[in-house]
């Protein structure tokens, strides 16, 4: 393989990114799956591992560990299922808030398609190139349209695409330095019912009047709809070492600037016909409709690794990971033309922790055997706050895997992970209805990568 290849290989694997939903499985909408080898050990040694070209996202300061030019395709099926229980959920008047025929309950259940690609090609003895093609945020959740949290969201979507092109420096023959620049783009597409009693309410104040046009709250046959969009783009940084204290041990250290998007777009509100014959509902729709904008701050990310050796067979990892997700407390959706506010995603994120171990069993022969387990902590756990869009709360990592080597210059990894998330709970007010239960949600991850020296 020529590098030449490498880099169509590149841009073919940028194509997919534009065509495949992406799901989130770190804590909030944080993508880790960036490596079925890394999935297979539940991402612990990320930093400290780099045996192959997937280091130039978890260190690039790992590159110089690698002594040719290398090629890494990868891809993670994501499958989520997230379920809700109501538990007294009400209407802006207190009564029981109109369910679906089906029953109270609302689900989403999607599978995102998570791909990868990463290339180093050395420059000369002690340095190294990297490119990077990923996504390491993203999200998708879609409830029906008529289920019983349809105010809070129905669906929503997030998709950062993430190009990072770094270099590594050998400073001695045992520490490391590495260092790079990603060039992101956000698009984010945003949906949920409107209760059109309650529109009407905001702009005539008649609550009766309101009532007999629209059924009262809550009145499934006479919701409007909103869908709001909106993208930017940014250019962030990465800095990193890897270094070996000892023969067999490893440890890297890396640090993850967060970037800072002014999303821009517009919000496109669909009357229902109860609504459109309304003026008061119409007019509060109008001054609402039309070109937005919202300040979103990404996390940075620290990842401390380490990787130790005992023999030619076993080798153990872990990781401590910090996320800033205190970044984001509330992002607000603003009408330009009217300054008024649209929407606002009440999140209050705090900061939070990641610890990983596993372990690598190499015998003799092509194979090579992983385990791990990890524990993610999630950046919001109470009830005022949690989202539907991201029902989070704290997970557990169960994950295995293996690499198989056809030959010296190429192979496959395949990994697997169960992830096991606590219950969430929600008490929230939208459009004066609250909704009131708790979400049961799990994940399962098969990931494969191919892996090419040249």
């Amino acid at each position: 393989m020529k590098p030449q290849l490498g880099f169509r290989i590149a841009i073919a694997t940028a194509g997919l990114f534009c065509l495949m939903p992406a799901a989130s499985q770190a804590s909030s909408f944080q993508i880790l799956e960036q490596s079925p080898a890394r999935l297979g050990t539940a991402f612990s040694g990320t930093a400290s591992i780099a045996d192959d070209a997937t280091t130039v996202f978890f260190n690039p300061a790992g590159m110089t560990q690698l002594d040719a030019a290398q090629v890494t395709v990868a891809g993670h099926l994501v499958l989520t299922k997230s379920e809700f229980d109501n538990e007294g959920s009400t209407a802006a008047d207190g009564t029981a808030l109109q369910r679906p025929l089906r029953g109270d309950s609302g689900e989403t259940d999607e599978a995102g398609f998570v791909p990868n690609f990463y290339y180093v090609q050395p420059i000369t003895e002690r340095w190294r190139f990297g490119l990077g093609i990923n996504a390491p945020f993203g999200l998708v959740s879609e409830y029906e349209d008529d289920w019983i949290g349809r105010y809070h969201g129905t669906n929503s979507e997030l998709a950062v695409l993430n190009i990072n092109p770094t270099f590594a420096y050998a400073v001695t023959d045992q520490l490391s330095v590495g260092f790079g620049l990603s060039y992101q783009t956000v698009d984010t597409t945003l949906e949920n019912e409107v209760d059109s009693f309650g529109a009407c309410f905001a702009a005539s104040s008649n609550g009766p009047a309101c009532a007999l046009a629209h059924g009262g709250p809550g009145n499934r046959s006479s919701d409007s709809s909103v869908e709001i969009e909106g993208d930017d783009s940014d250019v962030i940084a990465d800095l990193s070492i890897h270094w070996q204290p000892l023969e067999g041990t490893r440890i890297g250290l890396v640090w993850r600037q967060g970037g800072e998007f002014e999303l821009e777009g517009d919000a496109d509100f669909s009357p229902s016909t109860s609504c459109a014959q309304d003026p008061a509902c119409t007019t509060t729709l109008q001054k609402l409709d039309g070109d937005v904008e919202a300040d979103l701050e990404l996390p940075d990310t620290i990842t401390l690794s380490a990787s130790h050796r005992f023999d030619d067979v076993w080798q153990v990892h872990a990781d401590i990971a910090w996320t800033e997700w205190s970044s984001i407390k509330e992002i607000g959706i603003i009408n330009t033309d009217e300054n008024l506010r649209v929407a606002t995603l009440d999140l209050e994120y705090d900061d939070t922790m990641r610890y990983a171990i596993g372990a690598s069993f190499e015998p003799e022969g092509r194979w090579t055997w992983r385990l791990g387990f990890a524990f993610d902590e999630a950046p919001q756990t109470s009830r005022e706050f949690v989202t539907v869009r991201i029902p989070d709360q704290d997970r557990f990592w169960t994950s295995a895997g293996f690499n198989y080597a056809f030959s010296e210059k190429a192979s496959v990894d395949v990994g697997y992970a169960h992830i096991s998330v606590d219950d969430s709970e929600i008490n929230k007010v939208e459009q004066g209805n609250r909704l009131k239960g708790n979400f049961a949600s799990s994940v399962n991850i098969f990931a494969v990568q191919g892996n090419w020296q040249f």
